[in-house]
């Protein structure tokens, strides 16, 4: 590595130092543009000391240090000279002197633009929480039910019974165990035979992954065997009609 001797002038001006070293070693400014990455208008604006050209004179001082390093100059000089010459211009509070560690402050990190980006998903995002969190209070509620027929305790002639009522569409109705046809808008259906004497129907609607609502009916089957009245005229006749028996002497 070769190396380019300079004579120490501490009189002498940043960027007078700085453009000396890349002139001795004999590179312009594409040249070192090149090597460094940086754009040869930044390397020009700091040899200058333009520091209004500069979009951050304060984090620059990277731009220096890498600068000074392939220029092999010594580095600690020319950081003190920008960092003096910061603080000559008031591009320095004064608080902390700059290093390449330097800590960040938490203003520096707040940008506009990219909080005002998570406010676009953020409505989605309640939205679909809300829908998710509704439709499982719906499954797990319990279903509606209610019963329109037979009433309670009611007394049947007949050896069936129909239950019918009205409960969610989604929900499953079951009478003793029996499931009933429940249509699109919710009303359900079912016919059963029944034994005589009081028989104790249980209605039960339920959903898949959800709550239970039940029911119960006390149904009473009493068959007529024959007519309730009988007619006074008639049971007149039938007594007249009948013959006499004469007892024997």
């Amino acid at each position: 590595m070769s190396f380019v001797r300079k004579r120490v002038d501490t009189e002498r001006g940043f960027g007078a130092d700085l453009k000396e070293l890349r002139e001795l070693r004999g590179w312009s400014l594409n040249q070192l543009a090149r090597v460094t990455g940086i754009p040869s208008s930044t390397i020009e604006a700091l040899e200058s000391e333009e520091l209004d050209k500069l979009r951050d004179p304060a984090y620059a001082e990277r731009h220096v240090r890498v600068i000074a390093k392939a220029l092999d100059g010594r580095i600690g000089f020319l950081m003190h000279k920008y960092h003096s010459l910061l603080e000559e211009r008031g591009l320095l509070d004064g608080s902390e002197p700059l290093t390449f560690f330097a800590r960040v402050r938490r203003s520096a990190l707040f940008v506009p633009s990219k909080y005002f980006l998570l406010l676009v998903p953020l409505p989605l995002a309640l939205l679909l929480g809300w829908y998710v969190w509704h439709q499982a209070a719906y499954l797990s509620a319990s279903p509606q039910l209610d019963i329109s027929m037979p009433s309670d305790h009611a007394v049947v002639r007949e050896p069936s019974v129909t239950v019918s009522g009205l409960s969610d569409p989604t929900a499953s109705v079951l009478v003793n165990g029996t499931p009933a046809v429940v249509e699109s808008s919710g009303v359900f259906s079912l016919t059963l035979n029944i034994p005589r004497g009081m028989t104790k129907l249980v209605v039960v609607a339920e959903r898949r992954y959800g709550g239970r609502s039940e029911s119960v009916r006390y149904i009473t089957y009493e068959p007529e065997y024959a007519p309730a009245i009988l007619n006074s005229g008639v049971l007149n006749n039938v007594t007249s009609t009948s013959p006499t028996t004469t007892k024997p002497d």
